[in-house]
């Protein structure tokens, strides 16, 4: 799972604010009624597992890439 809190990038402590907000906006947006089942960082992204079986990639700046 990701700490939404707090993520480390380069060495660097930057706020998750901004991921957050676009991948909110974009599940907001596109996936109105979908319930977030899992949330995992993997390597430079984020995959997002909903509850009806889809799975979404988002780069690590919260741009979606594609789903899975």
């Amino acid at each position: 799972m990701v700490n939404w809190n707090l993520i480390r990038s380069n060495g660097k402590k930057s706020s998750s604010y901004i991921i957050r907000k676009s991948i909110v906006s974009f599940m907001t947006r596109y996936y109105p009624c979908s319930v977030v089942h899992s949330i995992e960082q993997k390597y430079n992204a984020y995959k997002i597992q909903l509850m009806n079986g889809l799975c979404l990639i988002f780069d690590a700046n919260g741009r979606y890439v594609k789903s899975c």
